[in-house]
Order: structure tokens, then C-alpha cells, then sequence
């Protein structure tokens, strides 16, 4: 199972659809890839189920995807009913 493990922003950083490529892996521990964000959402959007994991914590979320009001498709998570928080608490490249 895929686990996106870091994460690159654009600046403020604050909000997911500021997030433009991740680090992700085929297993929780496994070696890092680097992809767009636009890349994993073709794959979410394929039907490829993908985790957060944060290498410190081990706390994990199911990613989904999402469109901006501005047309772009972007990731997000709501394991904690709240999107903005667990793809921005992974640790930045």
C-alpha cells in the first residue's frame, strides 16, 4: 500500500492545494519517490488507494482528492474531519 511521506508547498503553505509534489513510498518504511501532486491525483482518482504516514508519529490518513475553485485538482485528507491538517503535518523536501 503507497504512504505519501513528505511533502513540498508553494508559498503561504497553508491550505493542501498549496502542496505541489510529495514523497511517497510502496510501504511504510520503503525507499521515497518523488511525484506531482497532480500525478498522485490521476492515481487516487484510478482507483489507487494512498495513506499519509508521518515517519515520527506512525499516525496514517486516507488521502482523497479534491478540485479547487480555481479548477486545479489537489490532495487531501479528513481522517480527523478537518483537510487541511494531515498532509501539512508530514515533514517538508
Amino acid at each position: 500500500m503507497p504512504f505519501i511521506r513528505r511533502v513540498r508547498v508553494e508559498s503561504p503553505g497553508l491550505r493542501s492545494e498549496h502542496i505541489t509534489a510529495v514523497q511517497y513510498s510502496g510501504s511504510a518504511s520503503g525507499p521515497l519517490t518523488v511525484a506531482s501532486t497532480e500525478a498522485i491525483a490521476r492515481v487516487i482518482d484510478g482507483g489507487t488507494t494512498m495513506y499519509t504516514r508521518h515517519d515520527q508519529t506512525g499516525e496514517r490518513a486516507l488521502v482523497i482528492t479534491r478540485t479547487s475553485p480555481a479548477g486545479r485538482r489537489h490532495l487531501t485528507t479528513v481522517a480527523n474531519g478537518r483537510e487541511t491538517d494531515n498532509l501539512l503535518r508530514l515533514p517538508r523536501f
